[in-house]
């Protein structure tokens, strides 16, 4: 393995450098940064030993400009115990490891081992989920329906890429679901996965700094820059992101690098943010910027990679799995068992599930958390006794209550769809407030 130290002291030369040979390392001393970026990015050497005390920023340019070109080699920095705090900086511009002087020989080689230990394992996770494919999306989403096993296979082959996804479906789909899957399985999995509903923040990226002052805690998330930060080194996810005003539009394609055509979806690291972005929308976005509404620009980045999720009345060979699949969930929460009778499986496989899976879950967790004995029948679920009731006259069939509340839900529906799944627009043609939409959304199980 050939290792290129920059500007080494004298001690480094006389100890590590013998050390590092004798242990089967090949080493090449610089003094030049600018000559060392060339070869490292050229890919001439594995592992990167820079130290702190030489040129501060000038390292930590260097490291910048190495990762961001793509340099994936290991790197560890050096420097006396006045340099930590700089070392927390590199370590998070992409640094593998820091060893404090006087350089010890044993330590160098310790850094060494335990980052291409690290290395080792990364690079076996990711032949892992490549082998796995699809399979290995299948505990965070169930799919036994032809077409949507063929949509995990893309889903799984996105994952391990960088570039932006853009997840469309209706209401209730699992786009949010599956973009965290997607999540889970790339090189970003052990970062940061931060959702935004763009709905209840459109002028998420208009909002000014917060430049050292709070932010108003009534804006959702009140400083866009520390949105950034936060899901640094892993994904965005920004829903419903047609509802985003135009001035935010306008800046996150800038933050997206569209002035400068280097974006594909991941914010550059000169930004010190290194984001994986991911949309969805209930809404074609096509028909958005064809009425001015979304900026066609900002289109092409997002959708780098799409996936349409078929709502559930189209894969209804998911539903048994999918009640199945709830059913064990609420079962491990409560530690009692639960069943669903073949009468119950098929009224509930053949309704039409306008809430699509979210609704399904919904349904499933209410009727199981209700019944005493935990054997779920028709009777258990009331999206399958709504009409019988009201045709028999039995018990309760002439409530004022659920009526009513079956009315409001409907209108709800209606809403949403006319308004084509925009929440202020939809809160608009209800004439209730914004605040009122949402709430009746978490009530009706519709959120």
């Amino acid at each position: 393995m050939r290792i290129l130290v920059l500007d080494p002291d004298e001690s480094f030369r006389q100890s590590v450098c013998p050390a590092l040979e004798e242990a089967g390392y090949e080493m090449r001393l610089r003094r030049d940064p600018e000559a060392a970026l060339v070869e490292a990015q050229a890919g001439a050497f594995e592992v990167l030993i820079l130290d702190l005390e030489t040129s501060e920023s000038g390292v930590l340019g260097l490291l910048r400009r190495y990762r961001s070109g793509g340099g994936a080699g290991i790197v560890l920095v050096t420097g006396a115990a006045a340099t930590a705090p700089l070392a927390s900086i590199a370590l998070r511009e992409g640094a593998d490891g820091f060893v404090r002087k006087p350089c010890l020989p044993e330590d160098v080689l310790l850094a060494l081992r335990q980052a291409e230990e690290r290395e080792r394992l990364r690079q076996e996770v990711a032949r892992l989920r490549v082998t796995l494919g699809a399979r290995g999306l299948e505990p965070l989403v169930v799919a036994e329906d032809p077409k949507m096993r063929g949509l995990l296979e893309v889903a799984a082959r996105a994952a391990a890429a960088d570039s932006a996804v853009l997840i469309t479906g209706e209401r209730g789909t699992g786009k949010a679901l599956l973009a965290q899957a997607m999540h889970r399985f790339s090189r970003r999995g052990d970062g940061a996965f931060v959702a935004v509903d763009c709905d209840a923040a459109p002028d998420l990226f208009s909002l000014p700094a917060s430049n050292g002052h709070e932010p108003d805690a009534s804006v959702l998330p009140g400083d866009p820059q520390a949105l950034w930060r936060s899901a640094n080194r892993g994904t965005l996810l920004l829903e419903e992101v047609v509802a985003l005003s135009h001035e935010s539009q306008t800046q996150l394609l800038v933050r997206l690098g569209a002035r400068n055509g280097a974006g594909n979806g991941t914010v550059d690291r000169k930004a010190d943010n290194d984001v994986r972005v991911m949309a969805t929308s209930r809404t074609p976005l096509d028909n958005a910027v064809g009425e001015g509404r979304f900026r066609p620009e900002l289109l092409q980045r997002l959708r780098g990679i799409t996936i349409s999720l078929p709502p559930l009345r189209e894969r209804a060979e998911d539903i048994p799995a999918l009640l199945t699949h709830f059913a064990q969930q609420v079962a491990s929460r409560t530690g009692r068992p639960i069943s669903i009778s073949p009468q119950a499986l098929a009224g509930l496989s053949g309704y039409g599930w306008p809430g699509n899976v979210r609704e399904l879950r919904q349904v499933v967790e209410r009727a199981a958390t209700l019944s005493p004995s935990g054997k779920l029948d028709r009777s258990d679920f009331p999206v399958l006794n709504a009409d019988h009731a009201g045709l028999t006259g039995g018990p309760g069939a002439f409530a004022l209550k659920p009526q009513v509340e079956s009315i409001e839900r409907d209108a709800i529906l209606r809403a949403l769809s006319a308004a084509q799944g925009t929440r202020r627009e939809a809160a608009r043609l209800l004439q209730v407030s914004l605040r009122t939409l949402f709430y009746k959304l978490r009530r009706y199980g519709l959120a």
